[in-house]
């Protein structure tokens, strides 16, 4: 019984040393796009950003993982008509996102990575312009009013679901320095278009830079 207690503590050991942990800042544009029908006809104007900090593990040629958390903004235009009144808000929404994915390598000789994992996000602040246009029956614009409830709405409740999954690559720059790219879709639910589940696609093209922290070899 102590022979394999030990065993188990020895491997367990060898496993920790023999793993190299980094911590990266990365950031880039958000593209996003509605999939289902009531999303693809109310969202417009899409876009916004995303920037955080990582926590990778993983060797060259290895599998590992990554741990994320991030924050950024959604912009887009929530649009709901009939046949007399059409209603539009222009949204910007702050969010923060948790992440974890894991990495399997592409390459024995150098560090890409397919990436897979779950991502989910809070919504922490909501800015909102309103109008109602009212539609003349030849198709013009009659008149534009100022929605009441346009304003600022700071909340903290989960809003967002998806998988993440995409390629990316660390670049030996110098030392323990190195340069983070890559490309992502994260498709899911966000229920962040003023309490209205949509679902969506994200796109994301990051970039940053990554510090190894441990491991004695070469990454």
């Amino acid at each position: 019984m102590e022979r394999i207690i030990l065993t188990v503590v020895l491997v367990w050991y060898g496993g920790v040393a023999m793993a190299q942990w980094a911590l990266g800042v990365q950031g880039g544009p958000l593209f996003f796009r509605g999939v289902d029908p009531k999303a693809h006809a109310e969202l417009g104007n899409t876009g916004g950003w995303t920037a955080g900090l990582h926590l990778l593990e993983g060797r060259r040629g290895r599998s590992g993982f990554r741990i994320g958390l991030e924050v950024g903004e959604r912009r887009y235009r929530l649009s709901g008509d009939n046949e007399v009144i059409r209603a539009q808000y222009d949204m910007r929404s702050t969010l923060a996102w948790i992440s974890f994915e894991m990495r399997w390598a592409l390459s024995r000789k150098h560090r890409i990575f397919f990436e897979l994992g779950p991502v989910i996000g809070m919504e922490l602040r909501e800015v909102r312009n309103g109008h109602l246009l009212d539609w003349s029956w030849g198709g013009g614009v009659v008149s534009r009013e100022l929605i009441p409830d346009a304003g600022v709405e700071t909340a903290r409740t989960i809003t967002d679901g998806h998988w993440r999954m995409g390629v990316s690559a660390e670049l030996p720059l110098q030392g323990r320095l190195w340069a983070m790219v890559g490309a992502h879709v994260a498709p899911g639910i966000g229920n962040w278009g003023r309490g209205v589940g949509v679902i969506v696609v994200d796109s994301q093209v990051r970039a940053g830079l990554a510090y190894r922290i441990s491991g004695r070899r070469k990454w």
